[in-house]
């Protein structure tokens, strides 16, 4: 399943220095720019695979900054600023979907994923990359991981995104989403087998 979900792309861990937060906590706005530019991506990356709404990611993102703005002196640095601004963004996420939740709304499934860029190209495609035939088959490909991945509970989203897409322990995943190793364990082999069965059709486009 691995070689699937970490189709969806794989972020490096940035580390920011003690002097960015020292910075951000004296109120330094050039530091709040700084951080802003330096995690923005991330950030709006993982609340747009979690809700599939462009609109709903955006807003995500503001919120995580005006909160890092109005509460880094709440920072205590027990976690690296990035992880703190995870769990801030993974928050946010998590109202947005009980928001919906509640009002039993069906939110449109975007496909229009190109402009964003938001989706790495699998790595196991090279070898069709001179085909047209085959970017198209890696372009739906992405496009079904994406819609896969909305169809897994909102919890399992969450583990299985911050797993095998932002490649955080499962220690780093429990401490995120408030809950005790085994759930994380467990959310993350319900919503990988859940993936591989609907993904079987593509899998055997691939010679499987």
């Amino acid at each position: 399943m691995s070689e699937l979900t970490r189709a969806f792309g794989s972020t490096d861990s940035l580390g920011e220095s003690d002097q960015l937060v020292y910075r951000l906590r004296e109120g330094d706005e050039q530091a709040f720019v700084e951080a802003f530019h330096l995690y923005k991506d991330f950030i709006y990356t993982l609340a747009f695979k979690l809700l599939n709404d462009k609109t709903e990611a955006m807003d995500v993102t503001q919120e995580v900054f005006v909160t890092l703005f109005r509460k880094v002196g709440a920072f205590r640095g027990d976690s690296s600023l990035k992880t703190w601004l995870y769990r801030v963004a993974i928050n946010q996420a998590t109202n947005r979907n009980r928001w919906w939740k509640r009002r039993f709304q069906q939110r449109t499934l975007s496909l229009d994923l190109s402009s964003h860029n938001l989706l790495a190209k699998p790595t196991y495609l090279k070898s069709y990359a001179a085909s047209p035939a085959g970017e198209c088959y890696s372009r739906e490909l992405r496009q079904a991981l994406q819609q896969s991945l909305q169809r897994l509970s909102f919890d399992q989203r969450v583990a299985v995104t911050l797993r095998d897409v932002e490649g955080l322990t499962y220690e780093e995943i429990a401490e995120l989403t408030s809950a005790n190793v085994g759930t994380v364990k467990s959310r993350i082999a319900r919503g990988r087998e859940k993936l591989r069965r609907l993904l079987r059709p593509y899998r055997k486009g691939l010679g499987e």
